[in-house]
Parts: C-alpha cells; sequence; structure tokens
C-alpha cells in the first residue's frame, strides 16, 4: 500500500485541511471448505495422502525415513488415481506420475536428496505444481482437507 504524505509549506491558516481517505476495504479471499464427499474412498486416500506429503519434509534429511515416507506416500496418491472422481482425475494422475518418478529417480540414490536434485526439480515441474494446487482445491472444497 503507498501511503501518501503532503508536506506543509507556509502558514497558510485559511487552507482547508487535507482531506484523508480511508484505505479500500479488502475482501478475504478464502477457499471453500466442504464435505460432501468426506466419507468416499478417494478423500479417504486423500487425507492419507496429505498426511504423508506433510511428513515428506521433516524426513528428507534422513534417507531411512525418506524412503518410508515417499513409499507410503506414492502408494497412497496410486490408490486415490484408482478411485478419483472424474473431475480430478487428470490432476490425479499428473500427481501420481511426477510421485512416481520422483521416487524412482530417488531409489537410484538410495534415497540420498544431495544426490538426487532432479527428484526436487520434478516436483518443481509447473505441470505438476497446477495439478497439485487443483487437486488441493478439488479436497478443500469436498473432502474438508485444508
Amino acid at each position: 500500500m503507498l501511503g501518501l504524505t503532503g508536506c506543509g509549506g507556509g502558514s497558510d491558516k485559511t487552507a482547508a485541511p487535507a482531506a484523508t481517505t480511508a484505505p479500500p476495504a479488502t475482501t478475504a479471499t478464502t477457499a471453500v471448505t466442504g464435505k460432501d464427499q468426506a466419507g468416499t474412498p478417494f478423500c479417504q486416500l486423500a487425507r492419507t495422502y496429505t498426511e504423508k506429503f506433510a511428513a515428506l519434509i521433516p524426513a528428507a534429511a534422513d534417507p531411512a525415513k525418506l524412503k518410508a515416507e515417499t513409499t507410503d506416500a506414492e502408494a497412497a496418491i496410486r490408490q486415490a488415481q484408482a478411485t478419483a472422481p472424474a473431475a480430478i482425475k487428470a490432476d490425479v494422475g499428473v500427481v501420481a506420475t511426477t510421485a512416481s518418478a520422483a521416487l524412482t529417480a530417488l531409489q537410484k540414490n538410495n534415497f540420498d536428496l544431495s544426490k538426487t536434485p532432479d527428484a526436487l526439480a520434478k516436483l518443481q515441474d509447473p505441470a505438476f505444481q497446477t495439478a497439485l494446487a487443483n487437486l488441493n482445491r478439488y479436497t478443500q472444497a469436498h473432502c474438508g482437507l485444508s
């Protein structure tokens, strides 16, 4: 937000005081969270995947933990792919394919991230990022995930 300041020069006591305006009201944009499909197999698997994906970051420094977490996360997303609703199936496919490719790259170097920068690069791919964002929006709107 830009702030404007007036400079006072002189002593004109007849000048009207400067008008002040309040900043425009901002509207918060929040994702709609719904649970209309929370009991479906897809939403249950998406919840598992989300939990497993969140566990990847803390496990990154430990190859044994990273192996367990990536294997579990990849299995969860593969299962979710089989049960994905038509509206999100293509995006789940992109996420599953990318997760599998990253897992394969990690396996080649015994889950050592320092030797596998291409695994992280796969997760930065714009197509993966877009599909993941779409998947997140869908699970917020229909599965109650945040």
